[in-house]
């Protein structure tokens, strides 16, 4: 038995089975050694459900020392699933089920029970599904969210289309209002599947990043410059030094910038306060860039999350902002190639700091 999940487990890990295997022999002592090195958990059970061997992975990622062998496992790991997958293997030979939420960590594994008739063995093999389900999760909450953000401009688009089409074309003010809102609509779908694109390409891969020392200052005031013209009642205090500079692509980079700086302008300026400053700090190898404002600001238990896809701040202002959601998860994603780190914090008295970092040439 031991042999026959050995070798299900060499093909799945594509592991060299002749580095591990003498003459096709394996012994019960030799495979939760040789499934330590693979990753995967594995707990032996003797004929009255005791403990007789728990490999480490199993015993770090359960939580059950290696000196519980001899204890039974309903003792030590008091799991109803499992517990109920021991029995179903006892009756089938073998049994596999998804265990969710198991601690430490919360973790997620493929646990897959095989019993023995002749040694009154029953084997455990835990394979650590939890990054597998997270990943998932993030796409249905993704594909969610996308059809969330779809569905209000298309329902937009489609209902002023059908008014023009019956008759609302006849009536000239009528017809620029619907028109300028399918107009608006139709832009806002535009600017959420390029960065839909933008950011899958940059996710996959595919994003063409020509790293060099550049000098950054440039890019600031182009981006800054570009802000303002649309934004000309607000104020940006630029410390940025002349001659700074760092590792980065510039195309890049001014993404970044870009995105940071409109944050700001969208959720950082108030009646009360119209300044954005951007602060810079050579941290010798390194240099942090800061962008802050002095508005709402973010709930500490919502600061990690709005790196995240389509996430927005849960308060009554910022329901009310326009956006794609994805600029800010497409600024972590960019600085993270570029060799940086990202990530936001309170400023005082109000407001949240933006900051990034970039190397600098050693």
């Amino acid at each position: 038995m031991l042999s026959k999940i050995l070798r299900l487990f060499v093909k799945e890990k594509k592991i060299e089975s002749s580095n591990i295997v003498q003459n096709g022999n394996l012994t019960t002592k030799e495979l939760p050694q040789i499934l330590d090195k693979t990753g995967i958990g594995i707990i032996v059970l003797d004929a009255n459900d005791c403990i007789a061997q728990i490999n480490s992975v199993s015993s770090m990622d359960l939580n059950i020392p290696k000196d519980y062998e001899g204890s039974k496992l309903v003792e030590v790991f008091n799991n109803g699933e499992i517990i109920n997958l021991i029995k179903s293997a006892k009756v089938d030979t073998s049994a596999e089920e998804e265990i969710f939420g198991v601690d430490p960590g919360n973790k997620s594994f493929l646990v897959n029970a095989t019993y023995d008739y002749e040694s009154l063995e029953t084997t455990l093999v835990f394979i650590d599904i939890t990054r597998i389900k997270k990943l998932e999760n993030i796409r249905k909450d993704f594909i969610a969210n996308l059809s969330h953000e779809l569905r209000t401009p298309v329902a937009v688009i489609r209902a002023n289309s059908e008014s023009l089409v019956d008759g609302a074309l006849d009536d000239k003010e009528i017809a620029q209002k619907f028109s300028n809102a399918i107009l608006k609509n139709s832009e806002k779908l535009s600017y959420l599947l390029e960065d839909i694109l933008n950011l899958s390409t940059i996710e996959s891969g595919e994003y063409n990043l020509e790293l060099a020392e550049n000098s950054i200052s440039e890019i600031f005031k182009t981006s800054i410059n570009s802000v303002l013209s649309n934004n000309p009642d607000i104020k940006i205090i630029n410390n940025i030094y002349s001659d700074i500079k760092v590792i980065c692509d510039t195309k890049a980079l001014l993404q970044v910038v870009d995105n940071l700086i409109e944050n700001s302008v969208k959720y950082g300026i108030t009646e009360e306060s119209k300044e954005i400053i951007i602060n810079m700090q050579d941290q010798g190898s390194r240099v942090r860039f800061e962008i802050e404002d002095h508005g709402q600001g973010i709930p500490a238990d919502q600061r990690e999350r709005v790196f995240e896809r389509f996430f927005r701040i849960q308060n009554n202002n910022t329901s009310l902002k326009e956006g794609t959601g994805l600029g800010l998860s497409i600024v972590k994603n960019l600085v993270n190639l570029m060799g940086g780190s990202v990530g936001n914090e309170k400023a005082y008295p109000d407001g949240t700091i933006f900051w990034f970092t970039l190397n600098k040439k050693n």
